[in-house]
């Protein structure tokens, strides 16, 4: 069987992103990440109270929601019901990209991640996603690893509109290449420092200090394989100035679909991903199953 990755890809152009430190609520930065931060207390503040009213003015148009079961809304949807708070924005954590920022908080196995954009009117909340780990470790063997990479390593069912999809594309290909080969001196280069990755399926944040040892004891063990396709008709790229919003859909190998949320910059003329989020879709059926 294979399963089903609901994914989106937000790109931004820059150099360095600046970190900011929060604590017991967010600490703002000068210029536009003040702006951005009190932006994203504002909403957190007005979902916590269900005020849709101060809600409905931070999202933007393209908004996309995922709630830790992986249902994902839009705009319209989010309003009509909008849903219940699940975390307050105390100790979150936020990288400023330019016109890009990230936000997240975590709360035990409850993470929530906040991508926004800068619009003419100011900065609009553009992903809003939650994923709720595992308190364990899965139990039984995994299913054998797939040693060939069509899909996404040598094509994609999607062809990229302008030079910025074209490289992030081609960027997510070197390394999902590199993860089939388990070649972790290969992935490398394609992410950032900062880059963390956060799985229903896990049971704690990957660093990337952490995916390298993961890929390194997986070549050792021969369990490096193909990550799962992309699908056809299920993509979509929106550009917000010097960055790129991708919704798509892949289809790994074998359980439930998931909603996967990913952010790149370019830094020295290369596209890094700095976050990839990943939701499982509760209610749908694994792959291959009716």
């Amino acid at each position: 069987m294979r399963r089903s990755i609901l994914c989106v890809v937000v790109t931004a152009v820059m150099g360095l992103g600046t970190p900011v430190a929060i604590g017991s609520r967010p600490a703002f930065a000068a210029g536009a990440g003040q702006d951005v931060l009190q932006a994203d207390h504002a909403f957190m503040q007005a979902l916590g109270t269900s005020d849709k009213a101060a809600v409905r003015p931070l999202l933007d148009s393209d908004l996309i929601w995922t709630n830790w079961e992986g249902k994902t809304l839009d705009r319209t949807q989010v309003l009509e019901h909008l849903p219940p708070s699940t975390l307050g924005d105390a100790g979150s954590k936020s990288y400023t990209y330019d016109q890009i920022v990230t936000v997240r908080t975590d709360s035990g196995k409850l993470h929530v991640l906040r991508v926004w954009a800068k619009r003419p009117s100011g900065w609009r909340l553009l992903v809003y996603h939650e994923v709720k780990q595992a308190e364990k470790a899965g139990a039984g063997s995994p299913a054998p690893p797939v040693k060939e990479c069509i899909n996404p390593c040598k094509t994609v069912p999607y062809k990229p509109k302008n030079d910025t999809e074209a490289g992030v594309i081609k960027s997510w290909q070197a390394l999902e290449s590199a993860v089939t080969a388990g070649d972790a001196q290969a992935w490398a280069p394609h992410f950032a420092d900062e880059f963390l990755v956060i799985r229903s399926s896990g049971t704690e944040p990957e660093t990337k200090e952490d995916r390298i040892a993961n890929l390194n004891r997986q070549k050792r063990a021969g369990t490096n394989g193909a990550p799962g396709q992309l699908a056809p008709d299920h993509t979509r790229m929106l550009t917000v100035g010097d960055a790129v919003v991708m919704s798509c859909r892949t289809l790994p190998h074998s359980g439930k679909p998931s909603q996967v949320t990913r952010v790149w910059i370019k830094r020295s003329g290369r596209w890094l991903m700095t976050v990839s989020v990943q939701t499982t879709i509760q209610a749908a059926a694994p792959v291959g199953e009716k």
